[in-house]
């Protein structure tokens, strides 16, 4: 063997060893030449599982989804060249939702940099704007300096893996040729386990004690990232307070009588908020109406989040903590002082008489909310919703009460790309159902190969309302109705049963809401459940609910 392999193999092993000892468990590799070093270490190692992704863009969102659907940080590997570009999408989303995502892109040697090689783009901090850390990793020299520099590199990075900075990484690599590891050398692949920091931090809450000991209190919570969120409850239990559950926070599934779920509906109709605080935990929740109250509301806001980097959308705090939702409802318990009972009953009541008129609606209406609605009916405790955004995860916002599923999105970017990837991911670790668009499923039809090629089971319940439904809601359908079709609404006019059938999935069509209704969803293999929804129609019998409510909210008041 010569010098130049034996350095090469020593190198790629020994990072496949620092991986996997940092947490890392599976590995999504997009086929290259350039790569061969670190994909054939990753694929030999024993305790490594390797997904195999011909397509970047689509691989880097189904590790998101492995990620979100495992709680663990996930890798993945590209080759030199463009290849690595078509990250940049998941990686944006994976730094905004906080998601130990670790990307690898094999690069040139630096003599073939800036020369007008093939295959060579300036990949060195080429993901600057989207990453929490990036190195680029020296060539393979059998130097002890070598190894060095992925040991301290690689602990360096792990603080980014877990806690309160957790985000994505980038290591770019550069191998020279040859590009064959040594496979006799696999005595160097170690399947050792590093112990992984603790992250805890003390709290002096006597600065807002008398902002929170008033009478009109509100806890709005956002997605946790599966943070323990039983102590919010207690503590609303004790001290009566309003909790206002985004379906991402995921404390809609235990059906807590202080869990208010109609809030969006509720503003939307008239309803009037006069309130002395709030306490905002999480992310930002997805309730565009809920956020422009926060933004124009002069109560006194607390944020908490267990993040380094603060999300202050819609509006900069008051005050805010860098810790756990628990480990800071924890420490506000002392004796109750404020009789907030009738301010609760009242939100209760709200709720109570809201769902009555939701429910009521979606008796009687046809469109995609009353598909949605058919859907949520369907699901169990067992059950996994992944929504599409734009106007599915709306949809889900309001209708989502008096079910236990687990809900999940990509709610950090809020884009559309990459979601039947990011869902599919999670379908390796959990039974996951998957709720999209039209355009969306169009955007990201790709994915659906890790379906066909790895037997990876997904249901998947597609809106086709031929184009962009949401925009329908905008402004711009009535102030530029000439160009609206074309710049907005976007139909394709696609028949989705060819794609379908392209990879495997099995395909029904449903044109009438009574259809859907008596359809169960198959617990084997994977499943396409398109509904044909009008977008015109959609749009109207949305304000008949938005009536509704109003007028139940000038009756109550």
């Amino acid at each position: 063997m010569s010098n130049k392999n034996e350095a090469l193999t020593t190198q790629v092993f020994t990072f496949a060893s620092e991986l996997f000892a940092y947490g890392v468990k599976e590995v999504v590799i997009s086929p290259g030449s350039r790569s061969t070093p670190l994909a054939i270490a990753l694929e030999a190692h024993p305790n490594i599982k390797t997904w195999i992704h011909p397509d970047e863009r689509s691989a880097a969102f189904f590790a998101l989804g492995l990620i979100k659907g495992s709680q663990r940080p996930v890798a993945i590997l590209c080759t030199s060249g463009t290849a690595a570009a078509n990250y940049t999408p998941a990686i944006a989303e994976s730094q905004i939702s906080r998601i130990p995502l670790i990307v690898l892109t094999s690069d040139r040697p630096h003599e073939l940099r800036s020369v007008g090689a093939p295959q060579a783009i300036n990949q060195v901090n080429m993901f600057s704007n989207y990453v929490n850390f990036q190195f680029d990793m020296p060539i393979a020299d059998g130097t002890t300096n070598m190894l060095d520099t992925i040991h301290y590199q690689m602990q360096i990075a792990s603080q980014y893996l877990y806690g309160p900075h957790k985000g994505p990484i980038h290591f770019n690599m550069p191998f020279r040729e040859p590009l064959t590891p040594d496979l006799d050398r696999t005595e160097l692949l170690k399947s050792e386990t590093k112990t992984l920091p603790h992250y805890q931090k003390m709290i002096h809450v006597d600065p807002i004690k008398d902002k929170i000991e008033k009478s009109k209190g509100l806890i709005i919570v956002g997605d946790m990232q599966h943070q323990e969120v039983d102590q919010i409850l207690t503590y609303s239990t004790i001290f009566d307070i309003p909790v206002l559950a985004d379906p991402l926070s995921q404390l809609r599934r235990h059906n807590h009588p202080n869990v208010i779920t109609t809030y969006d509906l509720l503003y939307r109709a008239g309803m009037d908020w006069d309130v002395d605080f709030v306490i905002r935990v999480g992310k930002p929740v997805i309730s565009k109406k809920l956020n422009q109250w926060l933004k124009s509301t002069s109560a006194f806001q607390i944020l908490v989040q267990n993040n380094d980097k603060i999300d202050v959308f819609p509006v900069p705090p008051d005050v805010s903590y860098e810790i756990s939702a628990n480990d800071f409802f924890r420490s506000l318990m002392e004796e109750r002082t404020v009789d907030r009972k009738a301010w609760l009953q009242q939100w209760q009541s709200l709720e109570k008489q809201a769902r009555i008129e939701i429910n009521d609606y979606l008796q009687h209406a046809t469109d995609e909310a009353a598909y949605v609605g058919t859907l949520i009916s369907k699901l169990t405790n067992e059950d996994a919703l992944f929504v599409s955004n734009s106007m599915p995860i709306r949809d889900i916002d309001n209708l989502l009460f008096d079910n236990e599923a687990e809900i999940y999105a990509n709610r950090g970017a809020n884009g559309i790309d990459g979601v039947v990837s990011t869902a599919l991911g999670m379908a390796v670790h959990k039974k996951v159902t998957l709720l999209i668009g039209d355009l969306a499923f169009y955007h990201d039809m790709n994915g659906l190969l890790m379906s066909k090629i790895n037997d990876i089971h997904l249901n998947i319940v597609l809106l086709n309302n031929d184009g962009g439904g949401i925009f329908s809601y905008l402004p711009q359908k009535a102030s530029a109705e000439a160009y609206f079709e074309r710049l907005f609404g976007t139909p394709t006019g696609l028949d989705f049963e060819h794609a379908a059938l392209l990879y495997d999935f099995n395909f029904k069509r449903f044109e009438h809401l009574n259809d859907f209704k008596y359809e169960s969803l198959s617990e084997l293999g994977s499943n396409v459940y398109e509904i044909i929804t009008d977008r015109e129609d959609n749009l109207q019998q949305h304000q008949i609910l938005y009536k509704k409510l109003s007028e139940m909210i000038n009756v109550i008041s």
